[in-house]
C-alpha cells in the first residue's frame, strides 16, 4: 500500500534536479569517465551541450516523479527495460550513426535519482511511524483511564487498606546500578534519625538481595512473628527495573505474599509505562532515521503499546468468568470475540470459529419465532436502541434471553470515562443468558396470583349467588328484590373487575409467566376471538369482519394474553357502535412487526381524551349512554400492558362521531 500521506511532487522535482546536476558537475570533473564513454563514441569531443544538460534534467527529474509515484519493486523492472534498451540503441548509434547517446550518464542520473527519491520515501514513512508512536506514547489509553503516576499512587493506598502496613517504598533502579526510592507511604515511625538511618540501610539491603534472587525476600521479625518486612523486585519483561520494600507490623501471614507479588508485577507495569512516557524522541530532525536513539526510544514506545494491549486483554478474559455468553462482533459482522460461555452455548469448535461470522453466528440460535436474525440487527443499526427478546426451546424446556447491543466509543483524543462526548458505531455485543429458572419462578408466583384471585372470587360468587337465589322467592317485597338486584349485579361487575385488575397488576409488577411466550400466529387467534364475539355482535346487529393478510408468520407471545388484548378491542367496538353497522378487524405484516387494527364506525374518542383511554379506571362521560355504566375503565388498561410486555405499543385514530381505529404491533422476533 502506498503512502500518499506526506507526498510533495514539488520537493521531489528540486531533489531529483539537484542529484541530476551534482551527478552531471561531478562527471565532467572525473578523468576516468570520458575514458569509459570512449569505449562507445568515435568521437574525442566529451563537453556536454546546453540541450544535453537540459535532456539529462529532464531525464532525471521525470525519473524522480515516477519513483514518487510507485515502489521499485514496480518500477525497477521498467528501469531495467528502458536501460537496456538504452544501451544497445547506444552501440548502435555509435556504430553506424557516429552518434553519442550518453548511455552512462542517462543510466548514472535514472539509478541514483531513483535510489535517492526512494530513501526520501523511507525517510517520510519513518517520520510518519515515529509521529504515530509519539501522539500513541504520549496520550493516555482510552480504557486505562488515568495516568501511570496516579495508578502508583492508588496502588499504594489499595496496598495500605489491605494491610496493615508501617511502610511501603517503591524505589527506581539507575543506570549507576543504585535504588532511588521515587515513591512512598508511611505511618508512623522512630523517633531516633539514628535508627531511621539504620533502618533504611537494612531495607536496602532487603530490596537488593531481592533483585538479586529475582524472587520474594521475606525477613520475619524475630520478637514478633506477626511483624515482617519484604523486599520484592520490580521485574518488566525479564528486566529489573525497581523494587518494592513493605513492612507490615502485624498480622503478617506467608499467603500474603501473593496479594503483593501481584501488586508488585502491576506497580512493575505502570512504573516502567511512566519511564517510557518520560523518554524524549527526537524525530523532527532529517538524521532522526540514523540515530540509534530514535531507533532504542521507539522500541521502547512498541514495548508500552504491548503493555497496553495485554491490559486490555484483561477484558476478554474477564468476560469468561461471567455467567453470560457474550460475542463482540465488527459492524462488517467479522467475530472479534467469544468468551467461553458463548462457545459451549453455540456449540462451537475453535475451527468452526474462525470460519464463522455474525449471522452464522445466530444462525445457531434460530427458531420457529427468532426465524430471521437480520431482521434484529437492522434493527439495532438503524434505531441505536437494544434488542431483547426471548428464545423458547421446547425440547429442551430451555429459555435464553437475548440483547443486541450497537457499542459506541468516544472519538480518538477522548477517554472512555468522559462524558458529554461525541459517540460513534464501534461493534456489536451479543449476549445470551439463560433465564429458564427465572422463568419457572415466575411461573409459580403467577400461580400464586392465580390461587389468590380465585380464592377472592369465591365469596363473591358465593353473594351473587344467594341473591339470586333469594331473587327467586316471590314473597320478597319490591322494595328488597330492587335492593337484591342492586347486590347481584354489583357483585357481578366486581368479580369482572377483580379479575381484569389482577391481570393488569401482574403484568405492571412483571410477573411475565403471565407472559410465557410461544410462537403464535395471530390472525388463527383474530379468528378464534371473532368465533366467539359473533354472538354477542348478533345481538346489537353489528357484522364483524376479518380481514387477514396471507402468509403471517408467527410471534413471540402469551397466546393467553393476545387473546383477551384482542377480545376488549373487539368487545369494545361492540360496545360503543351503533347498530347497523360494522367492525373490521385486520391483521398486517410490516417489516418489523405485526399490526392488529380494530375499526368501528361508532362514537369515536375526543382528542383530549386519546391518551387518556389507556390509564386504568378512566371512563369517558357520554350523555345516555346506560351501557357504559358496566364498563370497569379496565380494558384499554389491560390491553396497554399486555401489548407492553410483549415489546409492542398501542394507538388510536378517532374522529367524534366518525368512529375510531384501534391497533397495536407485536414486534416480529
Amino acid at each position: 500500500m502506498e503512502h500518499n500521506k506526506g507526498k510533495n511532487p514539488f520537493s521531489t522535482a528540486a531533489l531529483s534536479l539537484i542529484i541530476t546536476i551534482s551527478l552531471l558537475l561531478l562527471s565532467d570533473l572525473i578523468v576516468v569517465y570520458p575514458i569509459l564513454i570512449k569505449e562507445f563514441t568515435p568521437s574525442d569531443n566529451f563537453t556536454l551541450s546546453l540541450w544535453n544538460y537540459m535532456f539529462l534534467c529532464m531525464v532525471g527529474v521525470a525519473s524522480g516523479l515516477v519513483a514518487d509515484q510507485f515502489s521499485v519493486k514496480k518500477l525497477l523492472p521498467y528501469l531495467a527495460g528502458l536501460l537496456g534498451g538504452w544501451f544497445i540503441a547506444g552501440i548502435i548509434g555509435a556504430v553506424y550513426y557516429s552518434s553519442n547517446l550518453s548511455f552512462i550518464r542517462v543510466a548514472m542520473v535514472c539509478s541514483v535519482t531513483v535510489f535517492a527519491v526512494h530513501i526520501k520515501k523511507l525517510w517520510r514513512i519513518d517520520s510518519e511511524l515515529t509521529d504515530k508512536l509519539v501522539t500513541l506514547a504520549s496520550t493516555e489509553s482510552i480504557v486505562e483511564g488515568k495516568s501511570a503516576d496516579v495508578r502508583i499512587e492508588a496502588g499504594l493506598k489499595l496496598l495500605e487498606t489491605v494491610l496493615p502496613l508501617s511502610e511501603a517504598i517503591v524505589f527506581r533502579y539507575s543506570f549507576e546500578g543504585e535504588l532511588v526510592p521515587v515513591g512512598r507511604a508511611r505511618n508512623g515511625g522512630d523517633d531516633s534519625s539514628i535508627m531511621r538511618q539504620t533502618a533504611w540501610r537494612e531495607n536496602v539491603g532487603i530490596c537488593e538481595e531481592a533483585m538479586a534472587l529475582r524472587q520474594t525476600v521475606v525477613k520475619v521479625d524475630e520478637k514478633d512473628q506477626s511483624s515482617a518486612r519484604i523486599g520484592l523486585p520490580l521485574i518488566y519483561e525479564k528486566m529489573l527495573i525497581g523494587a518494592l520494600f513493605v513492612k507490615v507490623h502485624k498480622n503478617f501471614e506467608y499467603a500474603d505474599r501473593n496479594l503483593l507479588e501481584a501488586f508488585s508485577g502491576q506497580l512493575a507495569n505502570n512504573f516502567q509505562r511512566k519511564e517510557l512516557r518520560s523518554k524524549s524522541l527526537p524525530h523532527k530532525t532529517w538524521w532522526s532515521g540514523l540515530s540509534t536513539q530514535s531507533a532504542e526510544n521507539r522500541l521502547d514506545v512498541i514495548s508500552l503499546i504491548h503493555s497496553q494491549m495485554k491490559e486490555h486483554n484483561f477484558g476478554a478474559f474477564a468476560s469468561s468468568y461471567l455467567k453470560e455468553a457474550h460475542a463482540i462482533a465488527f459492524l462488517d459482522g467479522t467475530l472479534a470475540y467469544l468468551n467461553r460461555q458463548m462457545r459451549h452455548l453455540a456449540g462451537l469448535n475453535t475451527g468452526m470459529i474462525n470460519s464463522l461470522d455474525l449471522f452464522g453466528l445466530l444462525d445457531r440460535f434460530k427458531t420457529e419465532v427468532f426465524n430471521d436474525p437480520s431482521l434484529a440487527i437492522r434493527r439495532v443499526l438503524q434505531t441505536g436502541e437494544n434488542y431483547n427478546g426471548d428464545i423458547y426451546y421446547p425440547d429442551t424446556d430451555k429459555t435464553l434471553k437475548v440483547q443486541i447491543t450497537l457499542v459506541k466509543v468516544p472519538n480518538e483524543d477522548a477517554s472512555i470515562h468522559d462524558t458529554n462526548v461525541a459517540m460513534r458505531p464501534a461493534c456489536l455485543l451479543v449476549t445470551f443468558r439463560d433465564v429458564s429458572a427465572q422463568k419457572e419462578n415466575e411461573k409459580l408466583r403467577s400461580d400464586m396470583a392465580s390461587l389468590m384471585s380465585h380464592e377472592l372470587r369465591t365469596p363473591i360468587t358465593s353473594i351473587k349467588g344467594f341473591a339470586e337465589l333469594l331473587l327467586s322467592d316471590e314473597s320478597i317485597s319490591e322494595d328488597s328484590r330492587e335492593f337484591l338486584n342492586i347486590i347481584a349485579n354489583e357483585s357481578q361487575r366486581l368479580s369482572k373487575m377483580l379479575t381484569t385488575f389482577l391481570s393488569v397488576s401482574n403484568l405492571e409488577q412483571g410477573d411475565k409467566q403471565g407472559v410465557a411466550k410461544t410462537p403464535v400466529k395471530l390472525d388463527n387467534v383474530v379468528h378464534e376471538v371473532v368465533d366467539e364475539l359473533q354472538e354477542t355482535a348478533k345481538r346489537k346487529r353489528i357484522r364483524l369482519v376479518e380481514q387477514p393478510q396471507a402468509h403471517i408468520p408467527p410471534v413471540a407471545a402469551d397466546k393467553g394474553l393476545m387473546q383477551r388484548a384482542i377480545t376488549n378491542l373487539i368487545d369494545n367496538a361492540i360496545r360503543y357502535s351503533p347498530e347497523r353497522t360494522s367492525v373490521m378487524i385486520s391483521t398486517i405484516l410490516e417489516a418489523d412487526f405485526l399490526r392488529v387494527v380494530v375499526e368501528d364506525r361508532g362514537y369515536g374518542v375526543p382528542n383530549a381524551e386519546k391518551e387518556k383511554i389507556w390509564q386504568k379506571f378512566y371512563r369517558i362521560a357520554r350523555d345516555g349512554q346506560d351501557k357504559e355504566e358496566e364498563s370497569t375503565g379496565l380494558g384499554l388498561s389491560l390491553v396497554k400492558e399486555i401489548v407492553e410486555q410483549h415489546g409492542g405499543q398501542v394507538g388510536v385514530e378517532s374522529e367524534v362521531g366518525q368512529g375510531s381505529r384501534f391497533s397495536f404491533t407485536i414486534p416480529r422476533l
